[in-house]
């Protein structure tokens, strides 16, 4: 699917590139076509321009001698550059001559009548070589009743073979252009498909372990469910721990879709915030009394101590959130009779939150990986403890959202910290008591 757009993406920049290369080429060869053979016709009227008058008083002095137009003098002593002079009649007999004159390349009878109607005329012409020729018509003098003209040209070989190398220059630098177009487009066509294939993936990997962890739960359910309809008439006491799992595995398949719920929204932009000020301290002790209710199974502690006044700007019940995941897996990783510590302190304009467990710890190949939806460290325990892996993910978002960071420090056989610092607000007043 990706190679495909990527090459559907690379085709199309690679054909507008070679669109704007075709119109930026095209208009600078016609408009040094252009330039080259306007230069070309302004000489030749140029010096048609400068010989016309002596050649015009020399034909009126023959004819006033009564002498023929036949031979007169026509055209400078040197035709350096390949300008050649004649004059020629009505017919397109030639009466004079410059002599590197080539009679093959003079103007034809329908450019002397064009010239004779409009004052003078431009005509292509070929030479008995090949060569391309332009050639100026002009009307003279009539003599006699017949009509004259000067016709002054020379090859235009010179402009065409500039034209041929700047094509040749044009088409190769635009090929190249293209080829490497084709090779860029390639390349940034991956780079800009890169997040959307990633996001693609996660998706798909979000999907595919979202579907393992609904599973499990599921399958529990199905199972209890079949064994009660399997002894209809037993007493409920009779299979209350079949009910018992139904209801644990509906509580525990409730938490997980309310957690993926969470991360949907959030990665759709439909979590939004409800932002106010916030007293960190207050908020912490808070939840911290509600989470001692599950640290006392395991008859552990929980010791916060707060240090100066802590205010920042953020969703109350995002942040309770926060600190309820970050807690909740302190409590649930730690053995029994140990304590878990809250620090909450400012630290460089931040309010900085430490919640830190005596438990195993985490593996250093596992620290980069803690943050991923689903990933679990220990998979077997974190499914008989109920969770899926997504607490970590949910506490990163929320603290991303809240423009903060969070940091993991583990070390096997030595606890976990789990450091989180999000904007404080400055000069806001809050009493922060130690708890016990």
């Amino acid at each position: 699917m990706f190679s495909r757009a990527r090459w559907r993406l690379t085709l199309w920049f690679a054909g507008a590139l070679a669109l704007i290369l075709a119109v930026t080429g095209g208009a600078v060869f016609l408009t040094a076509r252009a330039v080259l053979f306007d230069q070309v016709n302004d000489d030749l009227r140029a010096r048609s321009s400068l010989e016309i008058r002596p050649l015009t008083t020399r034909l009126m002095e023959m004819t006033g001698r009564g002498q023929p137009a036949r031979g007169v003098a026509i055209g400078p002593a040197f035709t350096a550059g390949g300008y050649f002079y004649a004059l020629v009649a009505e017919d397109g007999a030639i009466l004079a001559a410059t002599a590197n004159t080539d009679p093959d390349g003079l103007a034809d009878v329908d450019a002397l009548q064009q010239a004779l109607a409009e004052g003078s005329a431009l005509a292509d012409t070929r030479s008995s070589d090949g060569d391309k020729l332009r050639v100026y018509v002009e009307p003279v003098h009539e003599l006699r009743g017949q009509n004259l003209f000067l016709e002054v040209g020379r090859s235009t070989e010179p402009e065409r073979q500039a034209l041929r190398q700047l094509f040749f220059i044009l088409a190769a630098g635009g090929g190249a252009g293209l080829v490497l177009a084709l090779g860029g487009g390639f390349l940034l066509a991956g780079r800009a498909l890169a997040p959307i294939q990633i996001a693609m993936d996660r998706q798909r990997a979000f999907v595919a372990d979202a579907s393992h962890e609904l599973r499990t739960p599921l399958s529990l359910i199905r199972a209890s469910a079949e064994l009660l309809k399997r002894h209809p008439t037993d007493a409920l006491m009779a299979n209350i721990s079949s009910v018992d799992d139904i209801i644990q595995e509906t509580d525990r398949l409730s938490v997980l879709v309310n957690q993926m719920l969470t991360l949907a929204r959030a990665d759709a932009g439909q979590a939004p915030l409800s932002l106010s000020d916030v007293d960190l301290g207050v908020l912490t002790a808070e939840t911290v009394r509600q989470m001692r209710l599950l640290a006392e199974p395991k008859q552990m502690a929980i010791d916060v101590q707060a240090n100066g006044p802590l205010r920042v700007r953020g969703d109350p019940t995002r942040l309770r959130e926060l600190l309820m995941i970050l807690l909740d897996n302190a409590i649930k990783y730690s053995d029994p009779g140990t304590a878990v510590r809250v620090l909450l302190q400012p630290h460089h304009g931040k309010a900085r939150l430490q919640v830190s467990d005596s438990g195993p710890g985490i593996p250093p190949e596992a620290l980069p990986h803690i943050f991923d939806r689903f990933y679990r460290v220990d998979k077997a325990r974190s499914r008989e403890m109920g969770g899926a892996g997504l607490g970590l993910a949910i506490a990163k978002w929320i603290v991303d959202s809240h423009k903060g960071t969070i940091q993991v420090e583990s070390a096997l056989g030595a606890g976990t910290t789990v450091t989180v610092e999000l904007p404080a607000l400055p000069g806001a007043p809050a009493s922060l008591a130690a708890q016990p």
